[in-house]
Order: C-alpha cells, then structure tokens, then sequence
C-alpha cells in the first residue's frame, strides 16, 4: 500500500474538525439540559408555592361565606 502523506494529513485535519464539532454538540446539549434541569426545579417550586396559595384563597372563601351568614344573622336580629 502506498500512503500519501496529503491524504493522511487530510484525513487527520478531517477528525479533528469532526472531534471538535462533536465536542462543541455535546457541551451545548449538556448546557441546555443542565439549564432545563435548574429551570424545572425553580418551576416545580413556584407551582408548589402557587397550590398552597390557591388551597389558602378558598379556605378564606369559606370563611367569608362563614361570616357573611354571622353577620347576616346578627343584622336580622338588630332590626327585629
């Protein structure tokens, strides 16, 4: 077999470039999935912060109501 030395070096400048491309997908991917990963917890958090407010709001609606019909009572027996 008769080796070029131009073939062998094209074929070795070839890798490198394809090395390099593949090393630069792959710390991108890491990034993004590393920054999904952070962004999900921060999410995960406010939704959890969000459900408590919510289940907080109609205890409080509970109470108005609560209210409301103790008040309403309380004027009916004033006017009477």
């Amino acid at each position: 077999m008769d080796s070029d030395p131009q073939k062998n070096s094209m074929l070795e400048t070839a890798k490198s470039w394809i090395t390099l491309a593949m090393a630069i997908v792959t710390s991108i991917a890491g990034i993004v999935l590393w920054v999904q990963n952070s962004s999900d917890e921060k999410f995960d958090n406010i939704q959890n912060q969000i459900t408590t407010i919510r289940s907080d709001i109609d205890k409080i609606e509970e109470s108005n109501q609560v209210i409301l019909r103790i008040i309403g009572r309380l004027e009916g027996k004033i006017d009477n």
